[in-house]
């Protein structure tokens, strides 16, 4: 994003947005800012920009209005709902119109407002004025973007739950011990010839250490906060035409990897979403489809491999699956050298025995016995052809998975990389005022932990950090 881009979110000027997706059977456009009611009476053709009021509607009521085009013709028949600041969400003036559904119509919408001097919102510039208004915390607006990404039951709670205080009353508790830290390190000053204990810089470090543990503690919440909110990354791994594609397009219940005989078919990972129910509770899952693993001269099918390898790196789980065919083959050692060669996965992992419904009892059991040698602990058995073992096969992944995404009555999990870096900065602040040996220096790394966490307690950053912060929203929140 520009810096001129940036410097729209410190504007106050009347700003449009279409709020819903576009093609559905309504179609929202939130309009906010000083203009925001005189823009509804240009559309509904009762003045020209910046006139006098005409359309009066009671606040919070929602009325049925005729939309004109610019040349007299009837646009729509809508619903409009009028905010009076400061309330609205936020802290503006604001109307919504409720318009039927077709992409046209909103689209029109929007030019008008434009040709009015009313310009199109910037990506989460509504969230970023309710946190300029105080409407809203920081974390409260980031925790409506979660919301509206949620895809389960988990990601949907752990959003409510920051949208109504819960993170915010924690961190402002952490943040008025900081601040009277910070105070009775600046009084120590002042009494530092008074030999006063309480503001004694020995007595003062003493208490670094629960607000110390309290940070660990909500940074270490990360990952499993962005596997609640974002999924938890499981890598189909194993040699080409091991069955991968064919249990991925399983679980998916479409087909959304090519299949084919032909070694090699997979040639990039193919990323899909979705979201199981495990020991009560809903596990949304990356899955990721990967290129078979061999040795090739082919520079595209390498590029393909190298692929699967970093994938398998970076996974939570790794589902490494064997032809059971190849029990009398030379492959299954193949399959045991490509395994070895990946290394690290192997803690994580799940074995995955394909095709198996062209095996009788004995040949699986040979199978089963040679498995054992790759380190594996768990193994299911499947065929994507008969779906014998599927069911099973998902339910232990889910489970296996299950663990990422359980936590604890109200326990507060971060599911943001900024607020990371903000607690990260702040323990680095921490840290060095643990090591200082002059009140005056103590009192000051106190204050810049504070400065740090200020995206995080509900003090509002500077307006250009703010602005980062909003420019990953979608437009219209």
């Amino acid at each position: 994003m520009s810096l001129r881009d940036r410097s729209g979110y410190l504007n106050e000027d009347t700003i449009a947005a279409i709020a819903t997706a576009l093609g559905g059977t309504i179609s929202i456009i939130r309009i906010s800012g000083p203009q925001a009611f005189a823009a509804l009476r240009i559309l509904t053709g009762q003045q020209e920009y910046g006139s006098a009021p005409v359309v009066q509607i009671t606040p919070r009521h929602v009325k049925r209005f005729q939309l004109i085009d610019k040349n007299g013709t009837p646009l729509d028949d809508a619903l409009a709902v009028q905010f009076v600041k400061p309330k609205s969400f936020t802290g503006e003036d604001v109307v919504e119109l409720h318009l039927h559904g077709s992409s046209y119509i909103a689209i029109r919408v929007l030019e008008i407002l434009s040709e009015n001097g009313i310009r199109q919102a910037l990506p989460g510039e509504f969230s970023f004025r309710a946190v300029r208004n105080g409407k809203l915390t920081i974390t409260q607006a980031q925790a409506v973007a979660d919301l509206i990404l949620a895809a389960n039951e988990n990601a949907v709670a752990l959003a409510l739950e920051k949208m109504g205080g819960s993170q915010n009353r924690l961190l402002t508790q952490l943040a008025d011990s900081l601040r009277t830290l910070a105070v009775l390190g600046e009084l120590g000053i002042d009494f530092a010839d008074q030999d006063v204990d309480e503001v004694s810089l020995p007595k003062l470090k003493e208490r670094l250490k629960p607000l110390n543990e309290e940070l660990v503690r909500l940074r270490d919440s990360y990952d499993r906060g962005t596997r609640i909110q974002d999924g938890i990354k499981v890598t189909f791994l194993g040699l080409p035409n091991a069955g991968k594609s064919s249990f991925f397009n399983f679980i998916l219940g479409e087909d959304r990897s090519i299949v084919s005989e032909i070694p090699g078919t997979t040639r990039d990972v193919v990323r899909e979403k979705i979201t199981l129910r495990a020991q009560d509770q809903m596990v949304t899952l990356r899955l990721e489809d990967t290129a078979g693993l061999r040795s090739s001269d082919d520079r595209i099918e390498q590029m393909g491999i190298e692929r699967s390898r970093k994938s398998a790196y970076e996974s939570d789980l790794v589902l490494f699956l064997i032809d059971s065919t190849t029990v009398f083959t030379h492959e299954i050692t193949e399959s045991l050298t490509q395994w070895k060669n990946i290394g690290e996965p192997k803690a994580k992992s799940i074995g995955v025995l394909t095709k198996t419904d062209l095996l009788d009892a004995t040949q699986l059991k040979q199978l089963q016995d040679q498995v054992f040698t790759f380190g594996i602990n768990q193994w299911v058995s499947v065929s994507s052809q008969t779906g014998h073992g599927i069911r099973e096969a998902i339910q232990v992944i889910s489970d296996h998975c299950s663990k990422w995404v359980s936590r604890g009555q109200g326990e507060i999990l971060l599911t943001r990389i900024d607020q990371v870096e903000s607690i990260d900065s702040a323990l680095q602040c921490l840290a060095r005022a643990s090591m200082v040996e002059e009140l005056d220096l103590f009192a000051a790394d106190i204050r810049q932990t504070l400065h740090s966490l200020a995206n995080l307690i509900g003090e509002t950053p500077a307006d250009d950090i703010l602005a980062k912060i909003f420019s990953d929203f979608c437009i219209g929140k």
